[in-house]
């Protein structure tokens, strides 16, 4: 299997990935990374997360996530606006602490998110009204999942 990647939606430069059995060695595969080869046994493939969706691939290795970009897709940027609250990480909702229609000022924690064994308080960015609320309690995310909405104070 043959792919090229970005390390994020608008970088330029793509990387050739090639995953092939090892020809000397069954249950072995030879991953070749740009100019770098490495090679893998079928015993750490299968404790190996993959999910590919809509030209970006994430893979799960030892509570590591990694985030490549699909480089035959059209390069864009990510979108963001002010006030917009993405996961840090994969992770579980364990703690929704506001609801729509919150006055909250600049730090203010919004959600908890179970992550690693470790808990992050996912706060507002600035003083102002959560307008959205994007998850609830128990709901699992991807790194980048987008989790509230807050519009600053005017």
């Amino acid at each position: 299997m043959r792919f090229a990647y970005r390390r994020s939606p608008d970088d330029g430069q793509a990387v050739t990935v090639d995953i092939m059995p090892h020809p000397e060695r069954a249950g072995t595969y030879r991953i070749t990374v740009g100019e770098r080869v490495l090679e893998l046994s079928d015993h750490l493939l299968s404790q190996l997360g993959f999910l590919k969706e809509a030209g970006r691939i994430t893979l799960q290795w030892q509570g590591m996530e990694y985030h490549l970009f699909d480089a035959s897709q059209r390069r864009r940027a990510t979108p963001h606006q002010v006030g917009d609250l993405r996961a840090p990480m994969a992770g579980k909702i364990i703690r929704v602490l506001v609801q729509p229609g919150t006055l909250v000022t600049a730090g203010t924690p919004l959600l908890i998110l179970e992550a690693m064994k470790m808990e992050h308080q996912i706060t507002a960015p600035q003083d102002g009204t959560v307008t959205r609320l994007l998850c609830r309690e128990g709901d699992q995310v991807s790194t980048g999942a987008e989790l509230a909405v807050v519009e600053p104070t005017a």
